[in-house]
């Protein structure tokens, strides 16, 4: 079997709404909840343009029990040969993230190129 040139690039997310205390949810824009829509959403990407393999490595927010953290973090890489596919990516976090009226900025890093 010949293997096929694919990409690998590493992704790291910042995710900034509004922290609160969380018997006050409603006066904070919640970075997890977030955090949980835009994970389930790059699951669910359909292989359009070929194989598609992404993994979610790291997702990071608060430390303290009864506050909603004003930030959180997600790291992970995709695999893929689309060479659409970061841009594809890029809009789907932002927009939801602007949905929920938070920022967002996303920062790739490729990685090295293998044969799979």
């Amino acid at each position: 079997m010949t293997g096929q040139f694919t990409s690998a690039e590493r992704f790291h997310i910042t995710l900034t709404g509004k922290g609160a205390h969380a018997a006050r949810p409603h006066e904070g824009i919640d970075v997890i909840v977030i955090g949980s829509h835009i994970i389930s959403a790059l699951y669910a990407l359909p292989e359009r343009s070929g194989p598609l393999a992404l993994g979610i490595t790291r997702l990071s927010a608060g430390n303290s029990w009864n506050v909603l953290p004003q930030t959180a973090e997600i790291e992970g890489i995709v695999k893929g040969q689309s060479a659409q596919l970061t841009e594809q990516i890029t809009a789907l976090i932002s927009g939801i993230a602007a949905g929920f009226g938070a920022a967002s900025e996303i920062h790739w890093q490729p990685t090295e190129t293998s044969t799979a």
